[in-house]
């Protein structure tokens, strides 16, 4: 993965290509701001890993409000990883955060909405089993009509 100082890894990915581009090299004439650019390597656990055990750690606390916001964070980290597997993770905390806050419309919708993004996702990564795990889910959250379209897709997942 590459990164700048600043985190960006597309904006790496761009300085770099513009470098490319425009001839520039590490021994030519580099701007300032391009010479920071950095190889990272990846994480062992990925980044939507790390936020899910931390909406786990402030639920285990019953601090809701932190575990909205890891949520959030965890939502926003795995939309990234472009896999279906931290999607998956985030729909189950949203589960685990409407039993806890009682306020079951907001995260059982939104867990609804992210378990469809995985089912897609899986659908893309060819995983039939998965996205059969995604009907379940949506069956015990009472979405059968969701439920049975998952089935459709899975059956036409080879």
């Amino acid at each position: 993965m590459i990164k700048t100082r600043w985190g960006l890894g597309l904006m790496g990915a761009v300085v770099l290509g513009a470098m490319g581009i425009f001839g520039l090299s590490a021994r030519g004439h580099v701007p300032p701001g391009l010479a920071r650019v950095v190889i990272v390597r990846p994480e062992s656990t990925p980044t939507w890993g790390q936020r899910i055990a931390l909406v786990d750690e402030a639920l285990d606390r019953s601090n809701l409000s932190r575990a909205t916001y890891e949520w959030r964070e965890a939502y926003g980290a795995a939309l990234r990883s472009g896999r279906s597997e931290g999607l998956i993770a985030v729909g189950d905390r949203a589960i685990r955060l409407a039993e806890r806050t009682g306020e079951s419309g907001y995260f059982r919708t939104e867990a609804k909405n992210v378990y469809v993004h995985a089912a897609l996702r899986a659908s893309a990564e060819r995983s039939r089993g998965t996205i059969l795990g995604v009907a379940e889910r949506l069956t015990r959250l009472g979405d059968t009509e969701r439920a049975e379209q998952m089935r459709r897709i899975a059956g036409r997942v080879s």
